[in-house]
């Protein structure tokens, strides 16, 4: 399938961008079979935890700096999975809004439950390669007998995920599943290093540097482009739905799983990668998060829309 290259932001598509500020980094523990487990946490927060309190945490974090591996990165990070969820919470139908929450045990749960397939990574390790699809940089699009042979990537994962949440004589438990991973890989999909593969996993293997911190370009990706937007989840989807046209808010809510990926992969390999020059290791402006704002946004807009399309299609 050809690539459709990203439209550009159109000119009537604009956001507030306020002044940058400093913006707290988020972190996450998640707590399974009696260890604690660093879901993700920024470097500079490290020593800010009262690690007293958490006797077994210092211990993981400990055994992470000696053998030098780097925290996990996740797909867009907390926050960037909840704007997501409180967009698509704004355009569900009257039917999908009732059993979503009959589902997930309350309206509120699908924003809380944005981030569970994430938490449960460490004990389904068979999921992890849902979040994400190997298209080659240099590819048109996403080819499914190239990309997803055996259907274990984001695009095969969300139509699986469809059809058991579509199917009313299963019973609840796997539907309630279905639905917390199409809530998460929904936005997963539109995040462009988890929709192409240039031999850097994801571009966990870019190391790069702004001022004196340090991460991954996929950290820089899932975590600090979305905290650029905003204090918090709710401020910056309130920013993203209020800056939506009529003519956006139905444009976008539409397509496929296979045709989001393309244009997640069209944006890694038209205007991130290109910046790079082919180094693994560089130094980005201070102002990179801010720089990248319009792409972010229109990302997370596109997922929380469709997100919604895919709930309001199979939930009628």
């Amino acid at each position: 399938m050809g690539a459709k290259s990203p439209d550009p932001a159109p000119a009537n598509f604009q956001y507030y961008v306020p002044a940058p500020i400093p913006v707290p980094g988020r972190w996450h523990i998640t707590v399974t079979t009696g260890i604690w487990s660093i879901r993700e946490i920024p470097y500079k927060e490290l020593f800010q935890l009262h690690f007293r309190q958490f006797p077994g945490l210092f211990a993981a974090l400990w055994a992470c700096l000696l053998i030098g591996q780097p925290l996990p990165a996740l797909a867009w990070g907390p926050q960037g999975h909840e704007i997501v969820a409180l967009i698509a919470q704004q355009h569900l139908s009257g039917a999908a809004r009732a059993e979503v929450a009959q589902l997930l045990g309350g309206s509120a749960m699908m924003v809380h439950d944005s981030n569970w397939a994430d938490e449960i990574r460490d004990r389904r390790r068979d999921t992890s390669s849902w979040h994400y699809v190997d298209i080659p940089l240099t590819a048109r699009g996403y080819d499914s007998k190239r990309d997803c042979p055996d259907g274990d990537c984001v695009v095969a994962q969300i139509e699986n995920d469809l059809r058991i949440l579509a199917n009313r004589r299963l019973g609840s438990g796997a539907r309630r599943e279905a639905l917390r991973f199409l809530i998460h890989f929904a936005a997963d999909v539109h995040q462009p290093l988890h929709a192409e593969d240039n031999d850097d996993r994801g571009g966990n293997q870019v190391r790069v540097y702004r001022g004196r911190s340090r991460a991954t370009l996929h950290r820089v990706w899932d975590s600090d482009v979305v905290e650029a937007l905003g204090r918090g989840a709710d401020d910056a989807a309130g920013r993203i739905e209020h800056s939506l046209s009529p003519q956006e808010r139905k444009a976008w809510a539409s397509g496929t799983p296979a045709q989001w990926a393309d244009e997640a992969h069209a944006i890694a390999r038209d205007r991130i990668y290109p910046q790079l020059q082919g180094r693994h290791e560089l130094r980005l402006p201070r102002d990179y998060a801010w720089q990248q704002a319009p792409i972010v946004r229109m990302q997370l807009a596109r997922a929380g829309l469709r997100l919604a399309f895919l709930l309001n299609t199979v939930l009628k």
